[in-house]
């Protein structure tokens, strides 16, 4: 019976080890959440509807982000406030949009940034980088970054406190 025990142990040590081991974030977890989130790209004519920044936020963004675009959706008493677009998209309308991973680069164990080529209808690539973390063991969304945007998360603090300060 005792040994039956141990190896019962043995085994349950095991299999949670290689778990662990399978649900480590690694260049190819990152590849898929972002593959994963810009499968909703371009929205259908009839729905249903991905909003990253409201009731899809959970399983878009890092805990502090969704706290800020919460605070600018209060701060704005129903008006529009600094989120005025998609920030995965960068756009109102994402009508016709298309997506390239353009490359995957991991930042220490839990973090990587992966820049995706946002394409439109008759224009050029726009660049986009997705500074990612990990919540929980799943990536999730800190920060993004354009060439005329060092860092959305920062200009969304700011103008949150500008517009609790009243300015």
């Amino acid at each position: 019976m005792k040994q039956t025990m141990v190896l019962v142990a043995a085994i349950a040590v095991f299999c949670l080890s290689g778990a662990a081991e399978a649900a480590a974030p690694d260049a190819a977890s990152a590849r898929a959440f972002v593959q994963k989130l810009y499968a909703h790209y371009p929205s259908p004519a009839n729905g249903p509807f991905f909003n990253p920044t409201d009731k899809d936020a959970p399983s878009v963004f890092d805990p502090g982000l969704i706290a800020a675009f919460r605070e600018d959706a209060r701060l704005s008493k129903g008006e529009v406030g600094f989120v005025d677009a998609d920030p995965l998209c960068q756009c109102q309308d994402d009508g016709g949009m298309t997506t390239k991973i353009a490359s995957v680069t991991l930042k220490g164990a839990n973090a990587a940034d992966v820049t995706v080529d946002l394409l439109f209808p008759g224009g050029k690539a726009n660049p986009l980088t997705l500074h990612l973390v990990t919540v929980n063991g799943n990536w999730r969304v800190y920060d993004l970054s354009a060439p005329d945007t060092k860092s959305y998360r920062a200009d969304l603090m700011k103008a949150n406190k500008n517009a609790a300060a009243g300015h």
